[in-house]
C-alpha cells in the first residue's frame, strides 16, 4: 500500500478555500496561502500503517508555531492505504500540552502523535481526538 501524494491534499484544500497554496520555505510538508483575507497554513505529514494498526508522526515546535500563527490551520495526515485525515489543528492543539513534548537528539523538542482508524492520540495523553478518514481512489 502507498501513502497519498501531498499534491492531492494541496489541490483539495486549494479548491475548498478558494486560494493558492505554496510551500513554506524549507518546509516540505507545510503550505500557506490567503483565503478571504485570512492566512491559511497546512501541514501534511504522512505515515505508514504499522502492524499494530496505527500510524505515527511528529510535529516539531516550528511546525506547531506556524500552525498556531495562522488564522486557518489544517493538519492533513496522509496514512498508508490511501486515507487522508483532515483536522482543524486549532482543535487538536488543545491536547498538545508542553508536558507531552518528547525530546531527542535527532528531532529536538516535538510532539509524537499516533493515528488510529478513528482517532488521533498525543503520546502520553489518555485523550482521543475523533477523526474520520477520507479514502482516496487510486
Amino acid at each position: 500500500m502507498s501513502v497519498s501524494d501531498k499534491k492531492i491534499v494541496v489541490n483539495k484544500l486549494t479548491q475548498k478555500y478558494g486560494c493558492s497554496l505554496s510551500t513554506i520555505n524549507r518546509k516540505q510538508i507545510m503550505f500557506q496561502g490567503v483565503s478571504g483575507g485570512r492566512r491559511i497554513v497546512v501541514c501534511t505529514p504522512s505515515s505508514k500503517l504499522h502492524p499494530n494498526g496505527k500510524g505515527w508522526f511528529d510535529l516539531s515546535i516550528k511546525q506547531v508555531e506556524l500552525l498556531d500563527n495562522a488564522d486557518i490551520a489544517v493538519l492533513a495526515v496522509r496514512l498508508e492505504g490511501r486515507s487522508i485525515y483532515y483536522v482543524d489543528f486549532k482543535e487538536l492543539r488543545r491536547m498538545m500540552t508542553l508536558d507531552l513534548q518528547v525530546v531527542n537528539k535527532v528531532e529536538g523538542e516535538h510532539w509524537k502523535l499516533f493515528i488510529w482508524d478513528r482517532y488521533i492520540q498525543v503520546q502520553g495523553s489518555r485523550y482521543k481526538f475523533t477523526v474520520v478518514p477520507e479514502q482516496i481512489a487510486i
